[in-house]
């Protein structure tokens, strides 16, 4: 069984990572200065909440980033039986080769017509790799699915 995980891209992951880093650092120093300075105290208190918001998002990007680092999230898996496409909102969802109609590219994206008018959307962005490389190779796959063979007599479709 042939499998193809294609996940985030490495700049991506370790920007997350960087700028998760970077916000705590500021929000530290930012924390620091308000505590050292003499405030009114509903002064204080705003930029204490505001501060722990911050102080939140950060802490988020941070994580986000150090699970794509290590391969976590965002992705698209493609094996002999169907592919998942985790690449939009929610979870991805199995979709056997036999429910693939039609597959297309259009800019960042590559649409995948699915049996009774669904339709599953894979954002290349988030992923490393190229859409007409993505949808060469999932025609491909969807052809050795099928059973076509190309007309040339080669057995390699990507």
């Amino acid at each position: 069984m042939t499998r193809t995980v294609y996940g985030p891209p490495t700049q991506l992951a370790v920007r997350g990572v960087g700028v998760g880093a970077a916000g705590l650092g500021l929000v530290t120093i930012a924390l620091t200065v308000v505590l050292a300075v003499d405030l009114p105290g509903w002064l204080q208190a705003v930029l204490l909440v505001l501060l722990a918001l911050a102080a939140a998002v950060s802490l988020v990007i941070l994580l986000v980033g150090v699970l794509r680092v290590l391969g976590r999230g965002t992705r698209l898996v493609l094996d002999d039986d169907g592919f998942v496409n985790a690449t939009g909102f929610g979870v991805g969802r199995r979709v056997p080769w036999r429910d693939v109609r039609k597959v297309q590219t259009d800019g960042a994206i590559v649409s995948v017509d699915l049996s009774g008018g669904r339709q599953s959307l894979i954002r290349t962005a988030s992923i490393d790799v190229e859409p007409r490389v993505l949808a060469r190779e999932l025609r491909g796959r969807l052809n050795r699915d099928r059973g076509y063979r190309p007309l040339s007599g080669q057995d390699d479709l990507a």
